[in-house]
């Protein structure tokens, strides 16, 4: 798993590598505070997560009502409700991933990155199995350019701070000076 995700890191890097950088001092204060940004996403992901259960209850409920089930197509709200539970999945998987990443970010060591770059992955994978479940070509394509947009304004700082964090191996006998 570690040689794809290296094979993969050296590929999207080959992407980013034209883009105009930041300054050093940018870069070194985003990797410095990755980790609290890295909360800040996690908490967002789980306020998202929980307004989606709280929709697919409400949907669960209408549905097995007899006003909602004769007012409200089953095989359409069936469909909201798989799609609703693959969403939260994909959020939940990523906010374990960015969870764990934490300590490992506060130690700058590559190991945190690399847990960020595999969820910045499951989000394109999530964004694209979640716009093939609109079933809408409008739909579709607006979920694909917004996430596109997210993807690679996010790609991009991410492998701003690429540089910053040591492997494991170079970073075992360094202490925090924080």
């Amino acid at each position: 798993m570690m040689k794809f995700l290296n094979k993969l890191e050296e590929k999207v890097f080959g992407w980013f590598k034209a883009a105009p950088n930041l300054p050093n001092e940018a870069r070194k204060t985003l990797a410095e505070n990755a980790w609290w940004i890295v909360i800040i996403g996690i908490t967002l992901m789980v306020i998202s997560a929980l307004r989606t259960l709280d929709f697919l209850e409400k949907q669960v409920a209408l549905q097995s009502t007899v006003v909602g089930s004769y007012y409200v197509s089953s095989a359409a709200s069936d469909w909201t409700i798989f799609t609703a539970v693959v969403s939260v999945i994909f959020l939940i998987l990523q906010i374990v991933l960015l969870a764990v990443a934490i300590k490992p970010l506060k130690q700058m060591q590559k190991k945190g990155w690399v847990l960020i770059f595999a969820s910045w992955l499951l989000g394109g994978v999530a964004l694209v199995i979640n716009a093939l479940l609109t079933l809408g070509i409008v739909s579709f394509i607006i979920t694909v350019l917004f996430g596109a947009v997210w993807l690679a304004i996010s790609g991009y700082f991410l492998f701003e701070i690429h540089g910053h964090f040591a492997h494991v191996e170079r970073s075992k006998g360094v202490k925090n000076t924080k």
